[in-house]
């Protein structure tokens, strides 16, 4: 499953870099899991998940790196962790309850 992140270091204009800094977060972590997810539930829990925490919207993600305290990054990886135990609970126990 190949998810392409629409950002990229060189988008062509100021504006395509605008996103939301949890996005990049919530999916590396999904993926880091290597849970076995088809690409709609894959993308369902990331939805779920990112629903879950605050917007944090940047223009580049180094930014973040460079002026978020080591301890406050520990606290945003933690969060995205929580929200995305919450978001597989959610998404999984809809995919296992059968249809009305």
């Amino acid at each position: 499953m190949a998810l392409i992140s629409k950002h990229t270091e060189y988008s062509s204009s100021p504006l395509e870099q605008l996103h939301n800094y949890f996005e990049h977060l919530v999916l590396e972590a999904l993926r880091a899991r290597a849970i076995n997810l088809d690409e709609d539930s894959f993308v369902d829990v990331a939805c779920v998940a990112l629903n879950e925490l605050p917007a944090k919207y940047i223009r580049h993600d180094v930014d973040m790196a460079y002026f978020t305290e080591p301890s406050e990054m520990a606290i945003i990886h933690s969060r995205v962790e929580r929200a995305i135990d919450l978001a597989l609970g959610r998404v999984l126990s809809k995919q296992s309850t059968p249809p009305e």
